[in-house]
């Protein structure tokens, strides 16, 4: 047993032994390995130094004898330190004169025949940083798969096989990808050391929902006829009419309607009745000026007439429903936001006469009786082309009349007198609204005040569209005026007219 033990305690030393002279034998012939690549780097560059000049002095006679003692060393040592061979190494390199050296590298130069890169110009130009810059929310990338992978949390990274390795495809980064990594990698940066730059978050961007295309609900063409080029002047042709947009700060556009109603029932009708005829013409036109900046110019006129026949009234044949021709300027400079400086005047008047009642002689209105003016200074305040109010502290009222047969006390002008001047406060409020392509609402409130009594005008026009050419108008306009002259013990009340009527209509443009 003690034999046993001796024969392998020696056997295990003659194995250490054995690898101590292999690790010894390595580590000289990589210090030799290393001296004499020295001398090969060295010994090119001297090779030229004696060419140009032979008097400099060469390195081989300084590095060879390093060289030889190197390979005389003993074998038999077990443990040579690497800072031996780097200072062997290191004192060849010192030794080497450097000024006799010539650099033999050559620089590199940038070929000049390269292709053009291809890229698209609509990538440049929508740089995002031309612009205010918008923050953009981070994504929130959970990874909800619960199947965990050990191996990667093993080795750090997901392994590949050997088949992977060798035939992993080379990546190649296009330009556009160039580009838009460049950019993410600018707004982290931006994120990270100047967040102030950005101007908007994403959040407040305006919801991009309402300029998407909308699909277009139509009814389907059930019976297409084609048209045989042999036999095409069989065929009318229509010429194809385009209107021209209106271009400029000028815009004009027009309104032509003729609406009637009638009703006819014989002298022995058993419910009974009388025969009525109705008939009610209007003309309108507006005249805008806006240049877009600062001055807006809005003018319109409007003449509406109405005639119609009352059983009973033997005097008249006919006798006016609607007469009155107005004409409106207004002027607005901006003056910051939504209002403007304005100033406006209105123009009103009449062309035929109107009476009391049926079979009466009084007369209510005249040819060019009354004339009506008003004119205000003030601010106007404008939303879009839908709503306007025009605040006037500053008003001017004139009332003319000409005809000395209309009572002067309905219009707040004593007896003997032809006309009236006053100074107050006004305010005018105009809507216009179309809730729909066939309905069109129109509002006109006015009012006006001397600081003692009031007059309020209230028009309300509704204008139903039944197809190009007819129309329904549906009109309410109430009135409170307490100006007018009224005789003891009475009092001013509310006064309205209403009418409704179907007939042709025409829009210029």
């Amino acid at each position: 047993m003690y034999n046993i033990m001796r024969l392998k305690t020696l056997l295990t030393f003659a194995f250490l032994l054995i690898i101590f002279g292999a690790n010894a034998k390595s580590i000289t012939e990589k210090a030799d390995s290393i001296v004499s690549a020295t001398i090969k780097a060295v010994d090119a560059d001297s090779v030229l130094v004696e060419i140009e000049n032979p008097a400099k002095i060469v390195a081989r006679e300084t590095i060879q004898p390093r060289r030889i003692q190197a390979q005389k060393r003993p074998r038999t040592r077990f443990k040579m330190l690497n800072s031996d061979l780097e200072k062997h190494a290191f004192d060849s390199l010192i030794a080497v004169n450097r000024a006799a050296l010539k650099d033999t590298l050559k620089w590199f130069k940038q070929p000049t025949d390269l292709a053009p890169v291809q890229i698209d110009s609509l990538i440049l130009q929508s740089n995002p940083f031309y612009i205010d810059l918008v923050y953009e929310n981070p994504p929130l990338n959970f990874n909800w798969n619960l199947n965990s992978d050990f191996r990667l949390l093993y080795y750090g990274s997901q392994p590949s096989s050997l088949t992977f390795n060798a035939y992993e495809p080379i990546k190649t980064t296009t330009p556009e990808q160039f580009i838009n990594t460049l950019r993410n990698e600018t707004r982290r940066n931006i994120s990270r050391t100047s967040a102030d730059l950005y101007a908007f978050t994403f959040d407040q961007l305006p919801d991009p929902e309402g300029n998407k295309n909308h699909l277009i609900h139509a009814k389907k063409i059930e019976k297409i006829h084609f048209v045989d080029d042999n036999n095409e002047q069989e065929y009318t042709k229509q010429r194809i009419i385009v209107k021209k947009p209106q271009l400029g700060p000028w815009q004009h556009n027009a309104t032509a309607l003729a609406q009637f109603s009638q009703n006819s029932v014989s002298s022995n009708w058993y419910q009974g009745g009388t025969n009525n005829l109705s008939v009610l013409g209007i003309l309108s036109g507006k005249l805008t000026y806006d240049d877009k900046k600062s001055i807006q110019w809005e003018n319109s006129a409007e003449w509406r007439v109405g005639f119609n026949t009352v059983a009973g009234d033997s005097l008249r044949m006919l006798s006016t429903n609607d007469d009155v021709i107005k004409i409106n300027s207004k002027l607005g400079i901006k003056a910051g936001g939504n209002w403007f400086y304005s100033g406006s005047v209105d123009f009103s008047t009449q062309l035929f006469s109107s009476y009391k009642g049926i079979n009466s002689t009084v007369k209510k209105t005249a040819f060019l009786t009354p004339i009506r003016l008003n004119v205000g200074v003030g601010l106007d305040y404008k939303y879009k082309k839908i709503f306007s109010l025009m605040l006037s502290p500053v008003s001017f009222k004139y009332i003319y009349l000409d005809d000395n047969s209309v009572d002067p006390k309905l219009f707040g002008i004593k007896t003997g007198n032809h006309q009236l001047t006053e100074i107050g406060s006004s305010f005018k409020a105009t809507y216009s609204y179309a809730p729909v392509r066939e309905i069109q609402l129109d509002s006109k409130f006015s009012f006006y005040t001397n600081y003692q009594k009031v007059e309020i005008d209230w028009e309300m026009v509704c204008n139903f569209t039944i197809n190009r050419f007819m129309s329904t108008r549906i009109s309410f306009n109430p009135r409170y005026d307490n100006t007018v002259i009224e005789k003891a013990g009475e009092k001013a009340r509310i006064q309205y007219k209403q009418l409704l009527s179907v007939g042709f209509s025409h829009k210029f443009k």
